[in-house]
């Protein structure tokens, strides 16, 4: 098979870029969302439950796909699901915006499976680490666009901007896709679904180590998602800035995440001990989230972009570390199989978190919410340890 590594990381890297960049939209815009559609502190938790939700199970189907439509096709497909999931908020709804979360977690789905597919396949050995680290990174597009165009011109452009630009995005890897996909079978019974294929437990078979590694991508994803899902509202609420200086925050967590992402990569590639440096980044964030509890109105804005910046790096800079090494310790015919059974486990962690950090906010106050989210953190990053592994 003719490798094309370039092609398959601008590809991934894209569909990825738009894929966040939908799934970050309704948390980003809650504070000027109208009040019919719910997205309060307790609601955008459940937005984003049910968003992850619909990943969760969307993840492993894609997985079972890919062989016969190719990644880059499904990955498409998915991405046609989230815009018309986001698309719902127009209809200023709370049911339509639950449902509208639950297809943008399904269009989400394919780019786990369908990115470790192609980059396995693709990405130089050697730099496996650093390939994956960047095409799970972001640009803080989203942080610094959409803030901005919702106070020049409220919330529906600011949307409709998103949605614009991964309709061009869906469009512009179409030429890619013939190089791409180029292993496409057609089974003549098709693809079957049943509910080992659903819930990719079996999954976790290939290697002693992934149920350890899914562990503790479960407690990080849980994290993440509640940093990128909280923290427009929580400065916007409780620490009194408006929705621009809080974007302003968002975007910077997004760049720091984007930096080391990449720069995780290119560590692992080198140092080739991803396990402490999985931890690395649980116990940092710990430290983070416990900053970021402290920030009221009295703290200057410039302390709040340093928080977030160290917040960005350490919750969501794991991910490309984690893919890479799931990559690396099966066989490459279960690449996809195996990221999709790990990934349905982050995604549960991606479901549960925002949903009991909102019972917790709403219950005990924000200090109570982000002293438990530290302390999974901690969790997390002792799991990766608990099993040496196999070569």
């Amino acid at each position: 098979m003719q490798l094309h590594p370039k092609s398959a990381l601008g590809a991934t890297l894209a569909l990825q870029i738009v894929a966040a960049a939908i799934f970050t939209t309704g948390a980003v815009l809650a504070p000027a969302l109208p009040v019919s559609l719910g997205l309060d502190e307790a609601g955008i938790g459940l937005y984003g439950a049910i968003t992850f939700l619909g990943a969760m199970f969307g993840s492993p189907i894609a997985a079972a796909f890919i062989g016969r439509h190719g990644a880059i096709r499904l990955t498409q497909a998915g991405m046609v699901i989230s815009i018309l999931g986001l698309s719902a908020l127009y209809l200023e709804t709370y049911t339509l915006a639950l449902a509208g979360a639950l297809l943008i977690g399904l269009g989400y789905g394919p780019n786990a499976p369908g990115g470790s597919h192609l980059l396995a396949r693709h990405a130089p050995p050697r730099r496996r680490g650093l390939f994956f680290s960047v095409k799970q990174s972001g640009v803080p597009i989203v942080g610094l666009m959409v803030p901005a165009l919702e106070d020049a011109y409220g919330w529906r452009v600011a949307a409709a901007a998103v949605l614009l630009f991964g309709g061009a995005v869906l469009l512009a890897v179409q030429p890619w896709r013939g190089r791409l996909d180029v292993e496409r079978l057609a089974p003549p019974k098709g693809v079957r679904l049943g509910l080992r294929e659903i819930i990719p437990l079996d999954g976790m078979r290939a290697h002693p180590l992934l149920p350890f590694i899914s562990f503790t991508a479960f407690a990080y994803g849980a994290g993440q998602m509640i940093m990128f899902t909280y923290t427009v509202i929580f400065l916007t609420t409780r620490a009194g800035l408006s929705l621009v200086e809080a974007g302003q925050a968002f975007a910077v967590m997004q760049a720091t995440s984007f930096a080391m992402r990449i720069f995780a990569g290119w560590l692992n590639d080198r140092w080739r001990r991803p396990r402490p440096l999985l931890a690395g980044f649980g116990a940092v964030t710990a430290v983070g989230v416990t900053l970021l509890a402290g920030v009221g109105p009295d703290t200057a804005h410039a302390a709040i972009l340093g928080i977030a910046a160290l917040c960005g790096a350490a919750a969501a800079g794991w991910n490309g570390v984690y893919l890479a090494e799931v990559a690396r310790i099966v066989p490459q015919d279960k690449v996809a199989a195996a990221t999709g059974a790990t990934v349905f486990c982050t995604y549960f962690g991606l479901v549960v978190g925002p949903a009991l950090f909102g019972m917790a906010v709403a219950g005990q106050g924000y200090a109570f919410a982000y002293g438990g989210l530290a302390l999974a953190s901690l969790i997390g990053a002792a799991a990766v340890f608990a099993r040496k592994p196999v070569a």
